[in-house]
């Protein structure tokens, strides 16, 4: 991947997508986790041209609007949340990938469980397996237990479980995992997602 390119473009608030990735359909597994709805169409067209196989997102689903602290916003967080209904239980619906959903600490299960029928969904920690791989999948590193022949992803902070697992976190990065090779592309996101997470990397919302 030209990381040159892939850092020009994430200071330019967008996503740079590797053309060896792009003619590859249904052979990869994309991971993101506590996503902004800013995030959206840089999703959709993320999706459009992977055509993965997997979608799993980690958690904390419409990220700017924080529930566990502000719970009154629930109604804005729901109007947010069916334009994301709609590029991932929609594309699960036609039977274009797969999806699983974790739920954060900012989020509204019985939102999540109306809008998003078509996905599995995780309220702690899931399991599910792809193309003879195994992944154990939360918000919280913590609840990812040591199961070295599986693969971890999970969100929330910086934090990494302990143990042997192989796991990939999704606030550093957007993850195309190959479900072929289990090689795996880690895609910059763009330069704004920071500042719309309200920089919980720093105060651990």
């Amino acid at each position: 991947m030209k990381r040159w390119l892939a850092g020009a473009c994430r200071l330019l608030g967008t996503v740079y997508v590797p053309e060896e990735v792009m003619d590859r359909p249904g052979e990869f597994l994309l991971h993101i986790s506590d996503t902004p709805s800013s995030f959206f169409s840089d999703l959709r067209r993320i999706i459009s041209k992977i055509r993965p196989a997997w979608v799993v997102h980690t958690g904390d689903l419409v990220d700017q609007i924080k529930l566990e602290v502000y719970p009154a916003r629930i109604e804005c967080y729901r109007n947010k949340l069916r334009t994301l209904s709609k590029i991932l239980d929609g594309a699960v619906a036609r039977g274009d990938f797969q999806a699983m959903i974790c739920m954060g600490n900012h989020d509204d299960l019985y939102s999540v469980k109306e809008m998003f029928p078509h996905c599995h969904i995780a309220e702690g920690t899931g399991f599910f397996s792809s193309s003879g791989w195994h992944f154990v999948v939360s918000h919280y590193s913590w609840r990812i237990p040591d199961l070295p022949d599986m693969v971890g992803l999970c969100g929330h902070d910086l934090s990494y479980p302990s143990g042997e697992i192989r796991c990939f976190n999704g606030i550093e990065d957007i993850h195309l995992f190959s479900l072929k090779t289990g090689g795996v592309y880690r895609i910059p996101y763009p330069g704004y997602i920071d500042d719309q997470r309200q920089l919980k990397r720093r105060i651990g919302l």
